[in-house]
């Protein structure tokens, strides 16, 4: 038992989750969770003394080869909705979190009605720059998701390009500061645009449903979609073997799933 014990905290100290949210809303999208969850998340993590700690932070563990902190974990929200100003930026504040938001920068101000959407995901208002600028000087960091939410597997090489790099400079002009992360877009990377993102980014995140290890590619950063605990109370298992056995599975069925044709 002891040593099971042993085994378990090593385990927990040497990887940690990158939670990834997307809205914070009550439609009961595939990309939402209430915000009542979203305050009751956090209030666990603040009542159980997670260490939350900046994308920055978790790249600095890797490149340098160093354990994560007892009950480590980051926090991200990708696109970049108004919604997260209006109700997890709050509750962040409320714990003290640090968090990093991906915006899609030509759709600042905007709403998320963008080429490629899938179906089923609401219209929704996206953060304004003003609101943006504010989250920056409250401890929120901003990183790019492109300029127009696309699949950069279907654009040419100078498509790709321009999409990221001018994500980096459009952000980097309205907060004067150095945009480092980047997340894939649908979780498509090709060759050519993993390249760009490596010139132009400290780090990156992807759609690989995992945990950070020290070994973990700083490019292809995997997360924990957020969404597979919109509807459970599984979320309070983090840490815990049970919450590792669920993702197991969860990732098991995507798999499965992506293999499935139709």
């Amino acid at each position: 038992m002891f040593l099971r014990g042993a085994v378990l905290y090593y385990e927990n100290m040497i990887k940690i989750p990158i939670l990834a949210y997307h809205s914070i809303d009550d439609s009961g999208s595939v990309i939402s969770i209430a915000p009542e969850r979203f305050r009751r998340q956090m209030q666990f993590l603040a009542e159980s003394s997670f260490n939350v700690i900046s994308l920055k932070d978790v790249v600095k563990h890797i490149i340098e080869k160093r354990m994560f902190p007892e009950k480590s974990l980051a926090i991200t929200f990708d696109d970049g909705f108004r919604n997260v100003y209006d109700e997890a930026y709050p509750v962040l504040k409320e714990y003290g979190f640090r968090a990093t938001v991906f915006l899609v920068a030509g759709f600042c101000g905007r709403d998320n009605n963008w080429n490629g959407q899938p179906e089923g995901i609401p219209v929704m208002d996206l953060l304004d720059w003003d609101q943006i600028k504010e989250m920056a000087v409250g401890g929120v960091d901003f990183g790019a998701h492109t300029m127009n939410h696309p699949d950069l597997s279907e654009l040419t090489p100078d498509q790709a390009y321009q999409e990221i790099a001018e994500s980096k400079s459009e952000i980097q002009k309205h907060l004067g500061n150095n945009v480092c992360f980047f997340a894939y877009p649908y979780g498509s990377v090709t060759r050519e645009t993993a390249k760009v993102v490596e010139e132009l980014f400290e780090g990156a995140c992807s759609t690989e449903l995992g945990f950070v290890t020290p070994n973990t590619s700083i490019y292809s950063l995997p997360r924990i979609e957020m969404y597979y605990f919109s509807r459970n109370n599984f979320f309070s298992w983090m840490g815990k073997p049970f919450f590792h056995n669920y993702l197991y599975i969860r990732n098991a069925f995507r798999f499965v799933k992506s293999k499935v044709s139709f």
